[in-house]
C-alpha cells in the first residue's frame, strides 16, 4: 500500500499464497514487546506500541484488546520489583491508551483471575494489555487487497526465478532510463508460464528467504543478511481467560499461553534453524518443552500430549548478528541498500506489529531513489475497503440480531462475517442472497457459509483449497481442521473454478498433506 498510494507503479510477487510463509505462523499478537525492555530496546518498544494503537483503528475487525498476567514466583529471576518497574515503563511508553493503567496484583487477585495457576510460592503478578490478532492471514490479505485498490499489480503463486541487474558498472557511462534497474524473471507456480518484468527499484521482503533472493540477484557477496530462528506453537483446549506470560523453568525463556478462539495457544520457542523452510513442523522435543512448562504453570488442568489439537511452526527473519543468542537478537527492522546503485533493498528483522512503519521507511527510501519523494499516508487508512474516503471510522458496529433476522442467518454467522470482512461484510451477504444454498454452512463445526467461498474465489485471489481453508477463513485452523468438510468444499470450489476431477483430488491431497505437518510431532 505504502508504494501504490504514493503513485509509484508497484508490482507485488508472492511465491506461494499471501501470508503463507511467515505471517500465518505468527503468535497472533499485536504487541509492544514487554520482553524488549530487558534488552533496553526502548525505541523498538515505543514504535511497537505506537503501531499497536494505530492498528486498532486501521483494522478494528481483526484486533482486540487482550489482558495479560505475568505471574511472579518466589526465587524467580524477575521478581515483583522488576515486574513493577516493567509495568510502569510499558505504561509510560504507550501513547493514547484505550485500556486501564498497567499495574501489579496481589497473590489473591492473581488466583481469582486465573485459578488454575500453580499457587505454591506465587507472590503476585503484573497486569497489562496488548492486542490479539484474530486472523493474521486476513490482516496480510487486507493489505494486499487495499494495495490493489490503489493501483498495485499483485500476484500470488508467482515465483521469482532470476533477478538480473540492468545497471552498468561504475566505470561505464551513466545509464539511460531504459537501462536502469533490474530485470526479474517470474514463473507461474500453478500454470508453469514464464514472464519477465523490469523495475527501477526492487524491495526484497522475502522474510526467511531474503538471502536466497539476494543470491539470485548476486548482491550477497558471500555475506548473510538474515538469521533464521524457529518458533513453534501448540493448540490446547482453553485453560485460561487471560493471556499468561511467564518464564520457562528450564531456560528462563519467556513463553505465553493465550486464549484464541476455542483454544489456548502456547508458544513459542526460539532456536536457530538452517533446514527446509518449505516443510516446517514442530518436533517432538519442541512440543514436550512447551507442554511440560504449561503443565508446571497450570498443574490442575492436567493437559496431556493427546489434548494437543495441532501445532504449527515458523521461522523469523532476524537481522544477522554474530555471537548473540537467538532470543537476544533485536527484532528491530533494517532496510539494507545493495547493488551497484543501492536500488536493491533487502529487509530484515521486524515484528508483525511494525509492518506498517517498516513499509513506510522502505518506501521513503524508494521515493528518494526514484527522485520522487511523496509523504506516507498509510497511518490514516482503514484496510477493510473504506480506505478511499479519507476517513477512519474507529468503531466497527452492526446490529447483529437485526442483520441476522433480515438475512436468514444465525447471529453467530453474522458475527463471523464481521470479524473476517469488517465493513465489507454486506458484500458477502449480497452474494448469499442470490440463492438459498449459498447460505448453507460449509462445515458443521464452523459458522462460515458457501457465499464466502464464492466471494473468496471472485474477489480475494483464492487459487487453491489451502488458500481458502487456511488463509481466507478459519476452518482449517479450527478444532476439526476441516477434515469433515474439505472434500465437499473442494468439489464446490472446483465448480466455481472449472477444475476437473483430477485437479479436485490433487487439491484435497495437498490440503491433507499441509495439515498433517501439524501432527508430525506425534510420529517423531
Amino acid at each position: 500500500i505504502a508504494a501504490a498510494i504514493r503513485g509509484y507503479r508497484t508490482l507485488l510477487l508472492e511465491r506461494r499464497d499471501f501470508a503463507f510463509g511467515t505471517t500465518s505462523r505468527s503468535s497472533k499478537l499485536i504487541h509492544g514487546g514487554l520482553r524488549y525492555l530487558e534488552l533496553f530496546d526502548f525505541g523498538l518498544v515505543r514504535e511497537s506500541l505506537r503501531e499497536r494503537e494505530r492498528l486498532q483503528r486501521l483494522a478494528p475487525h481483526l484486533v482486540r484488546p487482550l489482558p495479560f498476567i505475568v505471574p511472579v514466583y518466589r526465587g524467580a529471576k524477575r521478581g515483583m520489583v522488576t515486574v513493577r518497574v516493567g509495568m510502569k515503563l510499558y505504561d509510560l511508553l504507550t501513547p493514547g491508551k484505550r485500556t486501564a493503567h498497567y499495574r501489579t496484583m496481589s497473590r489473591e487477585e492473581t488466583l481469582q483471575r486465573e485459578p488454575h495457576l500453580e499457587p505454591r510460592d506465587l507472590q503476585g503478578a503484573g497486569f497489562y494489555f496488548d492486542d490479539l490478532l484474530l486472523l493474521p492471514e486476513r490482516l496480510c490479505l487486507e493489505n494486499v487487497l487495499s494495495a490493489r485498490r490503489w493501483g498495485a499489480a499483485v500476484f500470488n503463486y508467482a515465483e521469482v526465478t532470476a533477478v538480473r541487474s540492468r545497471e552498468p558498472r561504475a566505470a561505464s557511462r551513466a545509464p539511460s532510463a531504459e537501462r536502469r534497474g533490474w530485470e526479474i524473471e517470474i514463473r507461474d507456480e500453478l500454470g508453469g508460464g514464464v514472464a519477465r518484468v523490469t523495475a527501477r527499484v526492487v524491495v526484497n521482503a522475502a522474510g526467511p528467504w531474503v538471502d536466497r533472493v539476494r543470491r539470485l540477484a548476486r548482491v550477497d557477496e558471500g555475506r548473510r543478511c538474515v538469521r533464521t530462528t524457529k518458533g513453534i506453537h501448540l493448540l490446547l483446549p482453553r485453560i485460561t481467560d487471560h493471556a499468561v506470560y511467564i518464564a520457562a523453568k528450564r531456560d528462563e525463556r519467556m513463553f505465553f499461553v493465550i486464549p484464541w478462539r476455542e483454544f489456548s495457544l502456547v508458544g513459542t520457542t526460539d532456536t536457530d534453524f538452517e533446514g527446509d523452510l518449505d516443510g516446517l513442523a514442530a518436533t517432538r522435543e519442541e512440543v514436550r518443552y512447551l507442554l511440560q512448562e504449561t503443565q508446571r504453570v497450570f498443574p490442575t488442568t492436567r493437559v496431556r500430549e493427546e489434548d494437543i489439537a495441532y501445532t504449527y511452526a515458523g521461522v523469523r527473519p532476524l537481522a544477522f548478528e554474530e555471537g548473540r543468542a537467538a532470543s537476544a537478537v533485536s527484532r528491530e527492522h533494517k532496510v539494507i541498500p545493495e547493488g551497484e546503485t543501492g536500488t536493491f533493498l533487502s529487509i530484515t528483522g521486524t515484528k508483525l506489529t511494525c509492518y506498517r512503519s517498516l513499509a513506510e521507511e522502505a518506501v521513503d527510501r524508494v521515493g528518494r531513489l526514484l527522485g520522487r519523494p511523496v509523504p506516507c499516508r498509510t497511518h490514516g487508512l482503514a484496510l477493510d475497503g473504506s480506505d478511499g474516503d479519507g476517513t477512519v471510522e474507529v468503531r466497527l458496529w452492526a446490529d447483529v440480531a437485526d442483520v441476522a433476522r433480515r438475512s436468514g442467518l444465525d447471529p453467530e454467522q453474522i458475527q463471523n462475517l464481521l470479524q473476517i470482512y469488517g465493513r465489507r461484510y454486506p458484500a458477502v451477504l449480497e452474494g448469499a442472497a442470490r440463492a438459498p444454498e449459498l447460505r448453507e454452512r460449509l462445515c458443521k463445526q464452523n459458522p462460515d457459509i458457501r457465499a464466502q467461498l464464492l466471494y473468496a474465489v471472485e474477489h480475494e485471489l483464492t487459487e487453491t483449497l489451502n488458500d481458502f481453508l487456511l488463509r481466507r477463513t478459519g476452518i482449517g485452523t479450527s478444532a476439526c481442521m476441516g477434515l469433515d468438510c474439505c472434500r465437499q468444499i473442494a468439489a464446490w470450489m472446483g465448480e466455481a473454478r472449472g477444475w476437473d476431477a483430477r485437479r479436485v483430488d490433487r487439491e484435497i491431497q495437498a490440503y491433507l498433506d499441509e495439515i498433517a505437518l501439524g501432527q508430525r510431532f506425534r510420529t517423531g
